[in-house]
């Protein structure tokens, strides 16, 4: 068993790159149970069934040496190496890797886990960490303090909408408020006084007339609540650059900091 400074199958003998019998019997059969359909799993599991070392400092065989192996060319005497299998065979090889693969798609990264690097516990500002174990929902985040040990538990939809809302409510424009003109300060005066004397109550009346429709004069016009004033989805591109953390309370309390 050799030292895998050198590629599996070779090592060197004055001076030169030669072939090892034994790991290159191996070799070929690697080549020959994934042309019959064995996984790269599947192939590194029978090899350590059987005690075949990869190393000495690694002697256990795993998916990826196994995969590695498969792709590498020098096995059909790339680079100057000695030949352990054919071109035909490598090639083949290579196609059945394309053939395996062409289809596959990425799993979507859960939108909510975007966040999860700024979430903070709002009891001692530390970061959060995910908790792993059998029966967990997809849709819902575990999380435990890595300051007080205080544990989380959020569902993805309900920490997203929070967040969308409270970014949108930051970027919202305040409604303008009721504000008092100098007309108003002075007929509410003329009023007052007016009420005061009860010997003129035409002129109450009238001052009391025209307050009303200088109050009315001040107050701010209301809006009719359109689509766009609700929460869009969340913008990606503001939260990196603009909020500093997301807090979660014990009670589920998402508080966004910018």
């Amino acid at each position: 068993m050799k030292n895998r400074k050198i590629l599996y199958g070779y090592q060197i003998q004055n001076g030169e790159v030669v072939t090892t019998d034994t790991e290159a019997q191996v070799v070929s059969r690697v080549f020959t149970l994934y042309a019959g359909g064995a996984s790269y799993q599947k192939i590194s599991d029978v090899l350590n069934a059987e005690k075949i070392p990869y190393s000495i400092e690694g002697p256990l065989w795993n998916k990826h040496k196994v995969k590695r192996l498969l792709e590498n060319p020098r096995y059909m005497g790339a680079n100057g190496y000695p030949p352990l299998i054919a071109a035909d065979t490598f090639h083949a090889a290579q196609d059945l890797i394309r053939s395996k693969t062409a289809d596959y798609e990425p799993k979507q990264e859960r939108p909510a886990l975007r966040l999860k690097p700024l979430l903070r516990c709002a009891g001692c500002g530390k970061t959060l960490n995910r908790l792993a174990g059998k029966g967990r929902q997809p849709d819902t985040l575990y999380l435990k303090c890595a300051g007080c040990g205080t544990v989380f538990t959020i569902s993805d939809a309900e920490l997203l909408e929070e967040t969308a809302r409270q970014v949108w409510e930051h970027d919202t424009p305040a409604q303008e408020t009721y504000q008092p003109s100098e007309e108003v300060v002075r007929l509410t005066n003329a009023i007052n006084r007016a009420l005061e004397r009860v010997e003129s109550p035409e002129e109450t009346i009238s001052l009391i007339l025209r307050g009303a429709g200088a109050r009315y004069d001040c107050c701010p016009a209301v809006s009719q609540p359109r689509q766009a004033d609700r929460p869009p989805a969340i913008n990606w591109a503001r939260i990196q650059k603009d909020i500093s953390c997301i807090t979660l309370s014990e009670y589920n309390s998402v508080s966004v900091i910018f």
